[in-house]
């Protein structure tokens, strides 16, 4: 796991590794992230896993971990322009306020 998210330790330099089930089959994961925060995440992918495969129950556990994977990348690109969105926003009304502000204390 990289060291980004919401549960990596700031204080800590120090490795976890949790075991983790997704689809049935065990992994240790090594991260310095807290062991609740990786059997969190490694619960939400296994939860949009399984979703997958009781869609398609045919389909080989590769594949759904390939869609499940489109799938959290899509959520994180619309996630991203969101951010970038909203962050213009916010721009454009400051810079709206601050000229509205200019303009009064112009007049004073």
């Amino acid at each position: 796991m990289t060291a980004e998210g919401k549960g990596m330790r700031s204080d800590e330099d120090r490795e976890t590794t949790v075991r983790v089930t997704i689809l049935g089959q065990e992994y240790p994961v090594r991260a310095h992230a807290d062991a609740d925060y990786i059997r969190e995440i490694a619960a939400s992918l296994d939860a949009r896993m399984r979703k997958i495969q009781q869609a398609e129950p045919d389909r080989p556990p590769l594949k759904v971990a390939v869609l499940a994977a489109l799938n959290l990348i899509d959520e994180v690109f619309s996630l991203r322009r969101e951010k970038v969105d909203l962050a213009d926003r916010y721009e454009r009304k400051v810079k709206e306020i601050t000229e509205h502000l200019g303009r009064g204390l112009r007049e004073l």
